[in-house]
Formats: structure tokens, sequence, C-alpha cells
């Protein structure tokens, strides 16, 4: 007998780690295990995300060309009647909503925002820049 190993027995001690590794070892094991599990469930049921979602963007792509065609019309319609728009009243929204987005933009909101209050004063802008000689007579 070694000294390293007298020496618990001369102590009265017992080593009580052992079985306690041993349990640890199994405890990873069995955590190792469930991963292992987890993982092979989730790479079996891919292949069904991938379908799903393959099957989805075939669905957004065949419902583009509607969804543009409907925007460009509302586009038309809004251009039209703002074209049948007296110029003042054009200016006097222009001008408004230039004064909002000022107001937010020196308040400190968000870009978005302020791109959203000015872009009124675009389409009005845009709506008597393009205006048909034909509305109105040709009078502004």
């Amino acid at each position: 007998m070694t000294t390293s190993e007298a020496h618990p027995q001369a102590t009265g001690f017992v080593d009580v780690t052992h079985g306690v590794d041993d349990d640890i070892a199994d405890e990873t094991r069995s955590m190792a295990d469930q991963v292992r599990g987890a993982v092979g469930d989730a790479i079996d049921h891919l292949p069904d995300a991938l379908e799903t979602a393959r099957g989805g963007a075939d669905q957004v792509a065949e419902r583009i060309p509607g969804a543009v065609h409907r925007v460009r019309l509302g586009a038309d319609e809004t251009t039209t009647a703002l074209q049948t728009m007296p110029d003042p009243t054009l200016r006097l929204f222009a001008a408004a909503s230039i004064g909002m987005a000022t107001g937010l933009y020196l308040a400190g909101a968000p870009r978005l925002i302020v791109l959203a209050a000015i872009t009124p004063a675009v389409l009005a802008g845009g709506a008597m820049a393009t205006r048909p000689e034909s509305i109105l007579g040709g009078a502004r």
C-alpha cells in the first residue's frame, strides 16, 4: 500500500466521490442523447419546413403582379385627382405637408415619420409639374 492510499484510511475518510463521478457522467450522457435526439428531429423536419417555405414563396410570387397592378392603378387615380385640383389648393397642401415635416424633424421624430409627413408635398408638386394642359383648360 502506498502512502497516498494509506492516508485516507488512516484519517478515517472514505472516498465518496467515485459514485458521484459516475452519476455526473451518466447524466451528461443522458443530456447529450437528448440533444442528439432533438437535433435529429429538427433535421428530419427540415425538408418539410423548406417545402412549406417554398410553397409560401410561390404563392407570394403569383400574387405580386396583381398587387403591383392595383398599386399602379391607385397611384394613377391619386395623380389624376390631384391634377384636377387648382394650383392654390395644391400649394396649400404642399406647404402644410412641408411645415408638418419640418416640425417633426425639429422635434426629433424618426426619419421615417418625417418622410411620411413630406410625401404629400412631393405628390402635390409632382401633380402640378406633370399636369396635362387639357386639365382645367390649360389655365393654372
